[in-house]
């Protein structure tokens, strides 16, 4: 039987040779918007995320139920309902947001994010790329402070523009004066949230035990605090309540009398230590991940 002849260079590779790049050539410090994307998509995923986006306008709806039917009886009699302290009004919506919403955000999105990506070796990914520490957490953090801001600053500017427009001609610049402070106020509790939130998510590989840590920072502080005021009439525990800082802090911004002699100079300086040390916390884990070059 004849041996059939192979065709010359019929099984051999073709060699394509060099071929240039062809696209555009973005910088490294794009690499921090490609993260908060993927971020915001990951924290949509969560339900937790979902049930605070769908609901979060409930306090506001509630708020503004309430300033209608006072506009409502000043219409038809004026000086029949007690003029509104938008101030009030502001600060508990704000308390009730953080409470329900804002808490659920960092635990949806937060307080499981760097643990997942070292649960699913992830950072393998980001950091044989082009990317550094600081960016990767700059789009986690971010990411969890849009969400927190959102919450906040929406229903408060919802609530200044109505206040403003329904009020007294002589009131309107009091009420839309409110509007600075609430921004602020929004800025304050989304970038303290996000980074204590985040930086507690580096504490374990286990989504679960990084979640419940944060229930416990974020709720048995506040209880044992309450239990304490009404006990021993000793207030000063509520520093150690990142809720009850926060609400110091606006309580001053709003201009809101209390009895309390813990006032935002005390408030502010516990918040962004919190702050400091959740960014250190997460640095330092990061540290530690492995990369694959």
């Amino acid at each position: 039987m004849a041996r059939a002849e192979a065709q010359p260079g019929a099984n051999a590779i073709r060699d394509l040779g060099y071929r240039p790049y062809v696209g555009d050539r973005l910088p490294a410090s794009n690499n921090t918007k490609v993260l908060l994307r993927q971020s915001l998509r990951r924290a949509w995923a969560s339900w937790l995320v979902k049930v605070a986006a769908f609901l979060g306008w409930l306090p506001t709806a509630i708020a503004l139920g309430y300033l209608g039917f006072v506009y409502w009886l000043n219409s038809k009699q004026p000086g029949m309902a007690d003029p509104v302290d938008g101030g009030g009004v502001l600060e508990s919506v704000y308390r009730w947001q953080t409470w329900l919403f804002v808490s659920l955000v960092t635990l949806g999105a937060g307080a499981c994010a760097i643990a997942e990506d070292f649960q699913f070796k992830s950072f393998q990914f980001y950091f044989a790329k082009p990317v550094t520490q600081a960016q990767y957490l700059g789009g986690r953090i971010a990411a969890v402070a849009i969400w927190v801001f959102a919450l906040l600053a929406i229903p408060g500017l919802v609530l200044v523009l109505f206040l403003t427009g329904s009020s007294p001609e002589g009131e309107r610049l009091t009420q839309l004066g409110y509007a600075l402070p609430m921004l602020i106020q929004a800025a304050l509790a989304a970038w303290v949230c996000a980074t204590a939130s985040v930086g507690v998510s580096s504490l374990s590989k286990s989504r679960a035990l990084t979640m419940t840590a944060w229930i416990l920072l974020f709720l048995v502080p506040h209880v044992l605090a309450l239990i304490v005021d009404a006990v021993a009439d000793w207030e000063w525990m509520r520093l150690l309540s990142i809720p009850a800082l926060l609400q110091e802090v606006a309580g001053d911004l709003f201009k809101i009398d209390d009895e309390n002699d813990i006032g935002w100079m005390h408030a502010l300086p516990v918040l962004l230590g919190v702050s400091v040390g959740g960014l250190l916390l997460a640095r330092q884990r990061l540290r530690q991940a492995e990369v694959i070059s």
